[in-house]
């Protein structure tokens, strides 16, 4: 195996180095005129093989190391045929790779844990080992696997009577429900898991589910009701010092500015989230909180500084396998791109956004696409098309109930109409 990994590093790096040459030629070619198109795309076939193949060499080789002291660690657990044993290791493992951002050695994690738990009847580690299995499905865009995952844990504490991690189940199917825009759902699993929560006085899932609530408010333009969530989950995160939870929740306090045209607030918050990921450490949240940067350095109209984090995040994304930042990412290059004037470009990530988010069936995500590449088009003075793709975010918008973006959507797509934008 590591020979095969070898030869197709080699066989990647020889296709790259053709790629830049090509690249070269064509920017030699470009004072005499080369065609816009041509050029953005080898531009964009640079970049795609780089963020295919980009990698931390220091975390891969650490995760090695890790990989090696795990399977030194289960052999003698094996040989006693202790598998109780064996299952914390997997469970401990998989949660280490999963902050890693290893996602693929993170299910394989779980998968073994799940395995061990049923031949043990150890129904409580198979209902969480489900759980962490359905959080890497969550973080993969796989929607109907991370329900199917969550259902499962759910029914197994249900049956056994685990009613707190029937209620962490709950909590985590709510996640699913938000990015499948199943509103009613989601408000009910989340009614449900924090009744058990508040009556056990389980803080941290209490705010867990209060900042799932204020997210959900926030898309719907509830802008008091979703701050009251958050006033609400981040005492707790600060009583319990839990430092992941201070991350996601100050991101979405600053998300709830950032619609509001808020920036002073939102950049302030942006960099408290920042703060706490690069704390925790976890792969995946500084990622997202790295991304919400970009979204201030556009508001600062600095293209060149925002381009760079957002290429940088992209590949970050994409080596951790987590699609809908994959597609935000492409996204914000689209609109970065836009005014740049560098439509090709634009037209190439906003083109791969809508891809991913339609082939992952990312409702929000695919809206927002629509309404950037509107954008693109009355950057461009094609009103017809720019009519399309808002037509479609709309659509989009509407199927979510948010009704902030609707009412802005349909006042623009009437001064368009008009003759007024």
């Amino acid at each position: 195996m590591p020979r095969k990994h070898e030869h197709d590093h080699n066989k990647t790096s020889a296709e790259s180095q053709r790629l830049i040459v090509r690249l070269a030629e064509r920017l030699r070619e470009a004072e005499s005129g080369t065609d816009e198109d041509d050029l953005a795309e080898l531009i964009y076939g640079v970049e795609k093989l780089g963020r295919k193949f980009v990698s931390d060499p220091g975390k891969l080789q650490g995760a090695t190391h890790f990989k090696t002291a795990v399977e030194n660690l289960r052999k003698p657990a094996r040989i006693k045929q202790d598998r109780g044993q064996e299952l914390n290791l997997c469970m401990s493992a998989g949660q280490t790779y999963a902050q890693l951002g290893l996602l693929d050695e993170a299910q394989a994690g779980f998968e073994q844990a799940i395995q061990l738990s049923v031949q043990l009847d150890d129904h409580l580690h198979h209902a969480r080992a489900l759980r962490k299995l359905g959080n890497i499905k969550l973080n993969r865009s796989l929607w109907k696997e991370a329900a199917a995952c969550f259902e499962q844990s759910r029914k197994i504490c249900s049956d056994n009577g685990e009613l707190l991690d029937e209620a962490y189940a709950l909590n985590n199917l709510a996640a699913v429900y938000f990015h499948t825009a199943a509103w009613r759902k989601m408000e009910a699993a989340c009614e449900q898991g924090l009744a058990v929560a508040e009556r056990l006085n389980e803080d941290d899932l209490t705010a867990c589910i209060y900042n799932n609530l204020g997210a959900m408010y926030n898309l719907q333009g509830h802008w008091d009701k979703a701050l009251l969530a958050f006033q609400k989950s981040l005492p707790i995160f600060e009583k319990l010092g839990d430092v992941r939870g201070l991350a996601e929740t100050y991101n979405n306090l600053a998300t709830v500015y950032r619609d509001q045209d808020r920036w002073p607030e939102a950049g302030k918050y942006y960099n408290k989230s920042l703060q706490f990921s690069q704390q925790v450490g976890d792969a995946v949240v500084q990622a997202c909180a790295r991304l919400n940067r970009v979204e201030l350095y556009l508001m600062m109209h600095d293209w060149d500084l925002a381009e760079k984090q957002c290429q940088e995040v992209l590949s970050d994304f994409h080596r951790l396998g987590h699609k809908s930042g994959e597609a935000d990412a492409c996204k914000l290059l689209g609109v970065i791109y836009t005014n740049k004037r560098n439509w090709a470009l634009s037209r190439k990530y906003l083109d791969e956004a809508l891809h991913l988010n339609g082939h992952y069936h990312n409702l929000l995500g695919l809206a927002e696409s629509h309404q950037r590449y509107a954008e693109f088009w009355l950057a461009k003075g094609n009103k017809p098309s720019a009519l399309k793709h808002l037509q479609k975010a709309l659509d989009g918008y509407k199927s979510l109930k948010a009704q902030r973006e609707v009412r802005k959507l349909e006042k623009q797509l009437q001064e368009i109409k008009t003759g007024g934008a």
